[in-house]
């Protein structure tokens, strides 16, 4: 199964950047194992974000993607078994989760590493995105992107502001097991109107782009830390910092 670029959209999900397959079967094999309730919907995503947790930064970076909101979508809520510990680094370190698809045979773009949980990525088009992690918490990862992103090669570049909010949770199955759910929300921000124009003209298969590519999103992290419930002898290798 392939992990592919969920075109202009996906573009937008700052780790959708593996895409081609893994070896051995790794993917199909995870999907096997996807048992326990499904996390419940929430009606207005968003809406119970920590803000006041926040700084004055990051919560006026936050607030200004979530009231000028564009475009919002929703990944699918799965839960897989791990080890949340492996779940909760490669959360933290997508540079090094890249570095141990590439090791299980996936092609990636480069995810290089800043300060402070800051992070960048590029293409050969023009397209640059950086983003930061401006809330760690138990059960909720956010990160603020901001860059331009070209769509295609003979359209100009893209500028967006975008917000991804990873809700995590920990839990046991009926036969003791360790699982966790998890589900991504995307919420984008642009004032350009080359994405609206593009909007348009995909129509409702705008919004199922976007929900693929963030299960795209989702899948970047759960595919590394099942593979590393199923075969531990493998962690010393894909954990190596």
């Amino acid at each position: 199964m392939a992990m592919r670029r969920a075109c202009w959209v996906g573009l937008l999900l700052l780790l959708n950047a593996c895409q081609a397959s893994a070896s051995g079967g790794l993917l199909n094999l995870r999907k096997q194992d996807q048992r326990g309730k499904d996390m419940p919907a929430k009606e207005r995503p968003g809406k119970d974000l920590p803000l006041e947790l926040l700084d004055e930064r990051q919560r006026q970076l936050a607030k200004q993607v979530l009231d000028k909101a564009a475009f919002t979508a929703k990944g699918p809520s799965e839960s897989f078994y791990c080890k949340p510990e492996h779940y909760q680094f490669f959360l933290d370190h997508p540079h090094k989760a890249v570095a141990a698809w590439r090791k299980l045979g996936a092609k990636c773009v480069t995810i290089t590493s800043k300060a402070d949980q800051r992070f960048g990525w590029s293409d050969e088009h023009g397209s640059e995105m950086t983003w930061e992690t401006i809330h760690r918490g138990v059960e909720l990862h956010i990160w603020y992107a901001e860059g331009k992103v070209r769509p295609g090669p003979v359209l100009p570049l893209v500028p967006i502001k975008a917000l991804v909010v990873m809700r995590h949770k920990e839990r046991r199955s009926d036969d003791g097991a360790t699982l966790v759910q998890h589900r991504a929300d995307l919420f984008v921000q642009t004032d350009s109107k080359t994405a609206a124009m593009l909007t348009r003209m995909l129509g409702p298969a705008s919004q199922r782009i976007a929900e693929q590519g963030m299960g795209q999103l989702q899948l970047f992290f759960s595919g590394l830390s099942w593979y590393l419930d199923r075969h531990p002898d493998k962690a010393e290798m894909l954990l190596e910092k």
